[in-house]
């Protein structure tokens, strides 16, 4: 008979009591087929009058496979005829058509009467007898019964596990093999990772067949992170051979990676320039994790591999002083708990200075000194730095380092150069020592001495210089070294020119300035000076020139130094007006005169007093006042200007060019003036002269050019924060402009709604006029915004308009929707949606209890967009499978019921730092917050992302009393799906009572009939719809038999009335006595319960009860005490499963 195989390995979980007897059925229901399979023998020998001749060969037992082939083999001693029978049937003669499977075989003269069976079906599954007779009216003699067994290879196993994904951290894992169809029932054996699993429970039962058998194995693991990635495997064999192939699953957990390592880094002191390459390992984790690297909080770009067991990421850096200090750090990222671990290593990175740089000039006067400082760049560890002068150390006057501001050292030395003619030429060094190297700087010394004598060559004798001249200046220096730079200065300001030579003995040294004279140089100062002398001011010599110079002519548009110029008021005159004209001479020394000449003839005009100008010298200046008429136009006037005792003149002509009239303008014929193309600018005053002998006489027209309107600034938008004032403006600028020419309206929808207006005139130009109109709002309200229209018809087509926009700014407002957002039935995303609208248009962000989320954040991906005056904003949240997982794992230790205070029992875990109580009570994946934000304000929505999923199956439904006419059931609720729950009992029977709701997980079945069976299924439902059906079937007890013996006081057990009271969990169940029922409780199903005693101080373990006063009685799931019967008294009887003699149980099958 089929039995488990099992060897110390991996421990399983419990259970093992529910199937413990199970060898003990098997054998003894093996004992009553060998009965059956005997009577029926008897039977048959019986019809056959119970007598057997001789044979020569008898059929035996046998076994036969099925679809193969068997010979049952009869010989007897004698002839005769033959004829089999099968379990007590004859088969009549063979073949047959009703038996075309059946073939008889061996010679019948020889008595062979053999039966071949092909092919082998489970109706062969049967005793066969060979009977052989004369046929001449004697009995026929019969065989011994031969046992045709048909041996059925078990179906191919199939492996249940629960939905993962599974914990590694020790959680419970219940696994099921089944295999259908065999015969003999097949041996089921489970292992993992190659070791064959213990503690497997084992129940056979019936399969498609009456003669086939089904086997189904059950095995509790508790598994651990060694267990990720091992194959489960379930093997089925039976004595049929042909083994299926076994079913087999690998087992994926939610295992937490190992903390990571950095390899790669024998010491943290490194060079600048060197290549790192540091390996960052971490072994194990299910998913694989991801490993990333950044340096001092920057992610660095690296790729991670994960290759069979472990994650490795290689980092190769190419180390700069940059990276003295920085800390590398390789984080492991994974979905399963606790935080994700990290490893770090810190840099400290050596290099040299990239230069030395020497602060200050080696240039010393002889027996002088200069301070030089030599400086190195930023460098780790600092330097040690050295003066050389011409192969001998200088001793450093002082120096130090300091931290520089980024990173590394600076390094500082100052020396003190003493002037020594002997060390001129030679070569100042500072050399920087590091253990990465040494860098120097060089300066060459220069020791110098200045000139004995510095002097100027007189000036030749002769007459004034005057300017156009040319003047040769020589300055002349002895002695000096190195030989002195001679330079030429006037007024205290370098001046570029000359030439410096040497002369032939080598002491003297000289520079010549040649010189050509301008007014400029009158009283100007030349010097000569020795410069390169470190030690004060350098030496020089000067000289002082006097300069006479006259006038020169210059165009008329420019009024330079030294020339004419004549300049006119008005620039373009007309007929009629008084033309004022200015004669201005430039710099010259002496003053000249000025006189004024207009067509050849002289003209008295009014001089100026002379002004000081440059040089020394001074501007004379004349002006002429001349009334032009339209025959003036063309006249030429000249000023000329003379310098005495120079004999110089110079003169500057202007030519009389008048304004004419427009050629649009016509006189004539008659008293009359035709203008032609009118424009604003001919608006004005006309004048009318008429002349005879007689004498003058005048008048005047005013002309009044009309033109249309046109707005000449309208200021566009006009932004106001709600409540307060604001004003819209428009001018118009036109000719006329009547009062109520100046309309506003208000555009709504494409029409115009008419608002009041207040405007201002003020004067225009050329005879138009300039209006303001003025539209105000007092108490701005965001329904005032929007645009409006200032219109202007003066009558002048065409009238003028402009659109101005009115914007009223208020804070945001977030539009109020449902707090809930549910989750598609087995979707793997949600999205939540929330729109605002403000003034400016708000900027919509996401928070995640509290913390802003990211645009693009994995997971979570947001967008926002216009819609009209709202602004939208979806977020979706992806990868919904895994918290679908986590609460259904987290359902078990949710409190379902809102009436148990939660500070009576504790079934969950409220040390978890992230735990949210409410949130999770609510199935909620998360709670997020729409914050809406302008320059006025913020507003918020918060918004919860709720599962909500059809629910599972109930679990672990059982009986809890059985009754006659009732029966009591208690389920455990299976993942609510996100939604409140309740439950659909369903019974078929006779007589059973229609589908019944149950808010909770517990319900009596009443109005049945005794000793009958009743097939119950439970269906969790919520607004989401139905979950599979939980089943088991139940039969009523008999009719009511009174319990217990005598003396029993509350007991319920028969017997002799005895009263038993055992303490603790464990394996148990609540029976009745002698003619009652036994209904079987597993061990699984036994409540956890915490006890506490109302005001007192004791409180026992988390799982142990222990009865004080009354009886326990279930109630919801929940064991508390009820105060009935003395103290120490228990109803009913708390014993494991297996039962004793005499008692009688429920049959309860699921």
């Amino acid at each position: 008979m089929p039995g488990v195989v099992v060897r110390k390995g991996l421990k399983g979980g419990g259970g093992g009591n529910t199937f413990k007897n199970y060898d003990s059925h098997n054998a003894s229901r093996q004992a009553k087929w060998r009965r059956a399979v005997e009577a029926r023998g008897v039977v048959l020998a019986l019809l056959l009058l119970g007598v057997r001749g001789d044979f020569a060969e008898e059929p035996g037992n046998v076994s036969a496979p099925l679809g193969g082939g068997v010979t049952l083999r009869c010989a007897s001693l004698g002839g005769g005829t033959a004829q089999w029978a099968r379990g007590g049937l004859l088969l009549g003669a063979l073949p047959a058509p009703p038996h075309p499977r059946y073939r008889p075989q061996g010679d019948p003269h020889k008595g062979e009467h053999h039966l071949r069976i092909e092919p082998v079906t489970l109706e062969d599954d049967a005793t066969f007898v060979c009977q052989v007779g004369e046929g001449n009216g004697t009995r026929p003699r019969a065989s011994r019964p031969a046992q045709l067994s048909v041996l059925v290879p078990p179906g191919p196993p199939r492996l249940e596990l629960p939905p993962g994904p599974w914990g590694g951290g020790g959680e419970e894992l219940t696994a099921r093999c089944h295999v259908s169809d065999a015969r003999p029932p097949a041996t089921l054996t489970l292992s993992l990772g190659g070791e064959l699993l213990p503690d497997v429970s084992t129940r056979v039962f019936e399969g498609s067949n009456p003669k086939l058998s089904s086997s189904e194995a059950t095995v509790r693991l508790r598994v651990g992170p060694e267990a990720d990635g091992q194959e489960l495997v379930c093997a089925a064999a039976n004595e049929a051979g042909a083994a299926p192939a076994p079913a087999t699953a690998t087992l994926r957990l939610l295992v937490a990676p190992s903390s990571p390592s950095i390899e790669g880094l024998e010491s943290p002191q490194v060079r600048a320039g060197e290549t790192l390459r540091l390996l960052c390992l971490v072994r194990g984790g299910n998913p694989p994790p991801s490993l990333h690297w950044d340096k001092d909080g920057t992610p660095l770009p690296v790729p991670w591999v994960g290759a069979g067991p472990q994650t490795s990421s290689l980092l190769v850096l190419l180390v700069g002083p940059g990276d003295d200090g920085v800390t590398l750090r390789c984080s492991v990222r994974s979905p399963r708990p606790p935080p994700s671990p990290s490893a770090s290593v810190t840099l400290r990175v050596t290099y040299p200075p990239s230069e030395v740089r020497i602060a200050g000039t080696a240039a010393v006067a002889e027996n002088g000194t200069v301070v030089l400082t030599c400086t190195s760049a930023p460098s780790n560890p600092p330097v040690r730095l050295r003066w050389w002068l011409g192969g001998r150390e200088l001793e450093a006057s002082d120096g130090g380092s300091a931290q520089a501001e980024g990173r590394g050292w600076v390094t500082w030395s100052n020396v003190t150069l003493r002037g020594r003619r002997e060390e001129h030429g030679k070569s100042l060094e500072c050399e920087a020592e590091s253990p990465g190297g040494t860098r120097s700087a060089g300066l060459p010394v220069s020791v110098t001495r200045p000139p004995q004598a510095l002097w100027l060559e007189p000036l030749p004798p002769g007459p004034p210089l005057r300017a156009g001249g040319r003047l040769r200046l020589r300055c002349l220096a002895r002695g000096g070294h190195p030989p002195p730079r001679l330079a030429w200065t006037k007024d205290g300001r370098p001046v570029r020119d000359g030439r410096q030579a040497s002369l032939a003995e080598g002491s003297l040294t000289s520079r010549e300035l040649l010189v050509t004279l301008t007014p400029s140089d009158n009283g100007a100062t030349y010097g000569c000076e020795a410069t390169g002398d470190p030690r004060g001011d350098p030496p020089r010599a000067q000289t002082r020139l006097r300069v006479l110079w006259a006038l020169t002519v210059a165009p008329v548009a420019t009024v330079p130094p030294q020339s004419v110029a004549i300049s006119l008021s008005p620039r373009v005159p007309r007929p009629g007006d008084t033309l004022v004209l200015t004669c201005l001479a430039g710099s010259s020394n002496p003053v000249p005169s000025l006189r004024w000449h207009r067509r050849g003839h002289p003209v008295a005009g009014e001089p100026l007093s002379p002004v000081p100008s440059a040089h020394s010298g001074v501007t004379a200046g004349s002006l002429l006042r001349l009334p032009v008429t339209l025959g003036d136009h063309g006249d030429l006037v000249t000023c000329e200007a003379t310098s005495p005792g120079l004999g110089v003149t110079v003169s500057a002509q202007h030519t009389l060019l008048l304004r004419r009239a427009s050629p649009r303008l016509r006189v004539g014929p008659g008293p009359a003036l035709a203008i032609g193309n009118v424009s604003r600018g001919d608006a004005g005053t006309y004048g009318l002269s008429c002349r005879n002998p007689e004498g003058v006489n005048h008048t005047s027209l005013r002309l009044r050019v009309l033109y249309p309107p046109s707005i000449v600034w309208a200021p566009d938008p006009v932004v106001v924060d709600e409540g307060g004032a604001a004003e819209l403006l428009c001018r118009v600028e036109g000719n006329p402009l009547p009062p109520n020419c100046l309309r506003w309206a208000r555009l709504v929808e494409a029409q115009e709604v008419p608002v009041p207006v207040a405007g201002s005139l003020v004067p225009g130009v050329g005879g138009g006029a300039v209006a303001l109109g003025r539209l105000g709002v007092a108490a701005a309200g965001r329904d005032v915004g929007g645009s409006y229209e200032c219109r202007v018809d003066t009558g002048v087509p065409p009238p003028a308009r402009a659109v101005l926009r009115l914007v009223v700014r208020y804070p945001p407002e977030v539009e109020a929707g449902p707090s809930a957002v549910l989750v598609a039935p087995g979707g793997d995303s949600g999205r939540l949606r929330c729109r605002a609208r403000g003034v400016p248009p708000p900027l919509l962000t996401w928070e995640l209890r509290g913390r802003p989320l990211a645009p693009q954040h994995g997971r979570f991906q947001f967008h926002q967009y216009a819609e009209g005056p709202w602004t939208s904003s979806t977020l979706t949240v992806s990868n919904l499978t895994l918290d679908r997982a986590r609460l259904r794992h987290q359902f078990r230790y949710w409190d379902q019921y809102g009436s148990r205070p939660r500070h009576q029992y504790r079934n969950w875990n409220q040390l978890e730092e992230d735990w949210d109580w409410e949130e999770n009570r609510n199935r909620s994946l998360g709670t997020f917050d729409c914050v809406a934000h302008n320059p006025l304000g913020t507003s918020r929505r918060r918004l919860q992302l709720r599962l909500a999923d059809p629910p599972d199956p109930p679990q672990e439904l059982r009986v809890s009393s059985v009754t006659p006419t009732s029966l009591s059931l208690s389920w455990t609720p299976g993942f609510d799906g996100g939604l409140p729950q309740s439950f659909l009992v369903s019974a078929r029977g006779p007589g059973a009572p229609p589908p019944l709701v149950a808010p909770g997980p517990a319900l009596t079945l009443g109005g049945l009939l005794p000793a009958t069976a009743y097939d119950v299924t439970v269906r969790g439902r919520n607004a989401r719809g139905d979950s599979a059906a939980s089943g088991v079937r139940v039969v009523t007890s008999g009719e009511d038999r009174k319990c217990g013996g005598k003396g029993g006081k509350r007991g319920v057990g028969g017997g002799e009335g005895k009263e038993t009271r055992r303490k603790g969990g464990g394996s148990g169940g609540l029976r009745t006595g002698s003619g009652g029922l036994r209904a079987e409780v597993a061990p699984e199903m036994t409540p956890r319960v915490e006890y506490w005693k109302e005001g007192g101080v004791g409180r026992p373990e988390v799982g142990a009860w222990k009865p004080e006063v009354g009886a326990w009685k279930p109630e919801v799931g929940l064991w508390k005490p009820e105060v009935d019967g003395e103290e120490g008294e228990v109803e009913g009887e708390m014993h494991k499963s297996g039962g004793g003699e005499g008692r009688e149980e429920p049959e309860v099958t699921s």
